[in-house]
């Protein structure tokens, strides 16, 4: 089940037996997790009634199962990182076979940071409990409302629009952004609208975000800009190889683009195709106006070439993707 599901069944009152939490968005696996919390264990009452354990012998997840609540209907029993979902052992026999005898008196739930190993027998008895709740990244409609929801909660407002160029600027990561919304927010001060000039003035920019403003100076030839760029990516610490398999992955982008022009789809069509935040989609669009498609399907060919020689062993890193940068300068430079 998704998180979701999890929440409509909390909500419900309908929690009951061993659950997974696992995925990668791990704000909001938090988040849920609170409200888990919230949700069944009195207030003032917590200690008494929750355990969290990492990696216990199964003799303690029994143990603290098995024990009563007190002055409550059920107890919490956590689990963080257990080997048998996320390592190379294995539950016992013992452990596999609790999980759907766990007592309604406690609800079980492990948690793994990151996606746990489907293999794994504790995974398949957890699976088979109906318990495995997934925590993916959010899409843009729900990272867009959450945005929105998460500045409400400040008391600002912002449009959809200064979300989605939040989400494109800092990237999807909610812990990320929450940390960004909170400082938009101070910034803000006395006015109840943070604005796209908010964003662009202090949001921290994603390496994804940076790689979009390369290829913007590229497009437009400002060769001092797009190395600027460049170099402050490297100086926070990128890997040149993964800049240059989203300078790739953005040609790519505006090849497809190419490509759907050609077969005369409308713009809309060719966003919705893109499978990218409507906001990048645009921009991307844009990109690619500046460009023939030649050009488009020999710069993706200078990229893969580059990335090729590096992995080959035929050019080192250093040097490989100011290279590549340079024969698409001169695409658009006609040398």
């Amino acid at each position: 089940m998704d998180r979701k599901e999890f929440s409509q069944l909390l909500k419900a009152g309908n929690v009951q037996g061993a659950y997974l939490f696992e995925g990668v968005e791990e704000n909001i696996k938090a988040a849920t997790l609170q409200s888990l919390r919230k949700a069944i264990l009195p207030e003032g009452m917590e200690e008494l009634n929750e355990s969290v354990m990492d990696a216990p012998a199964t003799d303690a997840i029994i143990a603290a199962c098995e024990t009563l609540p007190f002055l409550a209907d059920k107890r919490l029993v956590i689990v963080k990182e257990h080997p048998a979902l996320t390592g190379r052992a294995d539950a016992d026999e013992r452990l596999i076979s609790y999980i759907p005898n766990v007592p309604e008196s406690a609800i079980l739930v492990f948690i793994c940071r990151g996606k746990a190993d489907a293999r794994k027998k504790l995974y398949g008895a957890i699976k088979k409990a109906n318990g495995i709740v997934s925590f993916a990244p959010l899409t843009d409609a729900e990272l867009n409302s959450w945005i929105i929801k998460t500045f409400a909660g400040l008391g600002k407002t912002v449009s959809s629009q200064t979300a989605s160029v939040l989400s494109f600027t800092v990237g999807s990561d909610t812990a990320l952004l929450r940390r960004e919304i909170e400082k938009l927010a101070a910034l803000a001060g006395d006015r109840d609208t943070v604005t796209e000039a908010d964003v662009h003035a202090v949001a921290t920019r994603s390496v994804e975000c940076t790689v979009f403003e390369m290829v913007d100076a590229v497009v437009a030839g400002q060769t001092a800009k797009a190395f600027g760029l460049l170099r402050d990516m490297l100086t926070t610490g990128s890997d040149r190889l993964g800049i240059l398999a989203m300078l790739l992955r953005q040609f790519r982008l505006m090849q497809h683009i190419k490509i759907m022009q050609f077969e005369k789809l409308s713009p809309g069509d060719i966003k919705q195709r893109l499978g990218i935040a409507p906001f990048a989609a645009e921009r991307c669009m844009r990109q690619a106006s500046g460009y023939t498609g030649g050009q488009v399907k020999k710069a993706v060919q200078i990229c893969l070439n580059a990335e090729y020689q590096v992995k080959s062993g035929g050019w080192n890193q250093e040097g490989a993707l100011e290279s590549a940068m340079l024969e698409i300068f001169a695409l658009k430079s006609g040398f």
